[in-house]
C-alpha cells in the first residue's frame, strides 16, 4: 500500500486541492519536488495521499501528512504502514511533526497514530500549533500488530529447541516481549539487522531480559541466548540450539 517516491506530481496534485490547499497556509501553489528529490528525505505515498517525512538528522525526521478528504479508513491503514516502514527499513528513531490548530485532520492522524505534544507555540510559523513526537520504543509497545511475527520467532525457536531435546525454559505469553520481539524480526528482514539487535536490547536492559548479539551481518546470523539462529529469508534457520 506504502511506496517510497522521488516523484512530487501526485503529492503536489494531493497538496493543491481545493479541499486541502488552504489547511496548509500561505498563498499560491505549493510544490514539493526539493524535498521529494532529497535522497535524506522519504516521500511515501497510497492511492489517496501520503506522507513527507524531511529528515532534521540521522534519525529524525518531520512528517507530514498530505491525503484527500473522504479516505479516512484508508489514510489511517497507510499511517500505520508508513510508521513500520520509517522505524523498520530506516534509521529511524523518532517521527516529529507540527499541528496547526487549523488542520484538524492533520491533528487527528497524528492523535491516532500516537504522537504526543511535547509543547505548543501561539505564534509559531503556522499559527498556534502543537509540537508532536514519537519515539521507537512507544511505537513498538503501542503496535499489536507485532505480535504476529514476535509470536512466530518464539513458535518457530521452541519447535527447534523441544526437537534438540533443550531444556531451556519456555517463555510465556507476554505481550511487551512479543512486541519487542517482532518489531526487532521486521527490521532484521528489512535488511536493518544492527537497528533490529539494538533496539531489542534497549527494550530488553529495561525489562530485565538477556540481550542478544549480532554474529554477522552477511549472512545475517543472531545470538539469542537459547539459540543461534539465521534471519536470511521467510524462515527461521536455527544453526545451534543450548
Amino acid at each position: 500500500m506504502i511506496a517510497r517516491t522521488f516523484d512530487p506530481e501526485f503529492l503536489n496534485t494531493v497538496i493543491n486541492h481545493p479541499d486541502v490547499r488552504p489547511m496548509l497556509g500561505g498563498e499560491g501553489a505549493l510544490d514539493i519536488s526539493a524535498q521529494a528529490l532529497d535522497a535524506n528525505n522519504f516521500v511515501l505515498t497510497s492511492d489517496h495521499g501520503g506522507f513527507i517525512l524531511m529528515q532534521h538528522e540521522p534519525g529524525v525526521y518531520e512528517v507530514h501528512s498530505q491525503f484527500l478528504p473522504g479516505h479516512s479508513g484508508a489514510t489511517i491503514r497507510a499511517m500505520r504502514e508508513a510508521m513500520t516502514y520509517m522505524f523498520t527499513r530506516t534509521d529511524c528513531e523518532t517521527l516529529v511533526s507540527q499541528v496547526p490548530d487549523n488542520n484538524r485532520p492533520a491533528h487527528g492522524i497524528a492523535m491516532v497514530g500516537g504522537l504526543r505534544e511535547v509543547f505548543r507555540r501561539e505564534e509559531g510559523p503556522r499559527g498556534p500549533a502543537s509540537y508532536v513526537s514519537l519515539g521507537i520504543m512507544d511505537w513498538a509497545m503501542r503496535t499489536k500488530a507485532l505480535e504476529t511475527p514476535g509470536a512466530w520467532f518464539h513458535a518457530a525457536l521452541e519447535t527447534a529447541k523441544a526437537k534438540a531435546g533443550s531444556e531451556l525454559e519456555v517463555h510465556g505469553h507476554d505481550e511487551a516481549h512479543e512486541r519487542a520481539v517482532g518489531a526487532a524480526v521486521l527490521m532484521i528482514r528489512a535488511g536493518n539487522p544492527a537497528k533490529g539487535v539494538r533496539f531489542y536490547n534497549r527494550w530488553a536492559r529495561m525489562a530485565g531480559y538477556a540481550t542478544i548479539t549480532l554474529v554477522s551481518e552477511q549472512p545475517i546470523v543472531v545470538d539469542v541466548v537459547d539459540a543461534v539462529v539465521g534471519l536470511n529469508g521467510p524462515d527461521l534457520e536455527v544453526l545451534l540450539c543450548r
